[in-house]
């Protein structure tokens, strides 16, 4: 779970491992994917599949607030078997942008029920309930079919050697020779290739690996500065800018604002 008040900040092109879903409390937000530009204002959803290269700015004067939910591809894969046992493939959302008040008001409900802080008057029973609710109306009302086949970095074997191999040497500082030589093609084609099947040239999508790493680092109780070395940033200032950059907090207050009661 994530909420935000963004003034001024504007996300840069960027993707994400899981889904994301998110409803706009206040102001509007603007953001481009797939070719097509977006506006999502007050009451309305967001959705996002896995991967799906997108960027992000405030859309009004007032900036925009949302909440967003995060749901691992596999955890959302089990709820739509659950729901479905003959469906066999992820859900994909082809429209990025809908109009749901029932689950717009639902969503603002889940996050109380997971705000750090809270009196502790919702059981684990409300909130497994609630949070499994909530993922089912996103996959029953709002997903395209026939199902997405979601395999990170199965677009093309070259592309998936590369992000293997940039998963196995997060700490390193890889070169588009060393990328070249490994997949047996130019750095020119290499460039082509992962672009067309990532939407990101390959030291973009190397960074946004660092900083998902790092984050699930910091989450589970790492230092700033592990974290940092952890990931090939030359220092905690150097993870800081990136940090910042990408999701327009600080590592620091990343930290502050979780919440990891069960």
């Amino acid at each position: 779970m994530f909420e935000a008040d963004y003034k001024n900040f504007s996300f840069p092109k960027h993707s994400h491992d899981y889904y994301a879903f998110g409803t706009v409390l206040n102001g509007a937000e603007q953001f481009t994917t797939r070719g097509t530009n977006y506006v999502a204002a007050r009451g309305q959803l967001l959705m996002m599949n896995p991967m799906q290269v997108h960027d992000g700015s405030p859309a009004s004067d007032d900036g925009y607030q949302y909440q967003i939910m995060f749901i691992d591809p596999k955890v959302f894969g089990d709820l739509v078997a659950e729901m479905s046992p003959k469906n066999t493939g992820l859900p994909f959302f082809g429209s990025c942008v809908v109009n749901d008040p029932e689950l717009h008001l639902q969503l603002q409900n889940l996050h109380r029920l997971f705000r750090p802080n809270e009196d502790g008057s919702a059981s684990l029973l409300e909130r497994d309930s609630q949070l499994l609710y909530s993922a089912a109306r996103f996959a029953l009302r709002h997903a395209d079919a026939p199902p997405y086949f979601y395999q990170p970095g199965a677009e093309d074997k070259r592309v998936k050697t590369v992000i293997d191999y940039m998963a196995a040497h997060l700490d390193a500082n890889i070169s588009l020779d060393d990328l070249a030589v490994l997949t047996g093609i130019s750095r020119f084609h290499l460039l082509r290739v992962f672009r067309a099947a990532t939407g990101l040239p390959p030291h973009t999508y190397f960074n946004h690996m660092r900083l998902r790493r790092a984050k699930r680092l910091l989450f589970d109780g790492e230092s700033i500065a592990d974290a940092a070395a952890a990931t090939g940033f030359a220092d905690q200032s150097h993870l800081n800018r990136h940090f910042k950059a990408m999701w327009g907090v600080s590592p620091g207050a990343f930290i502050a604002g979780l919440d990891r009661k069960p």
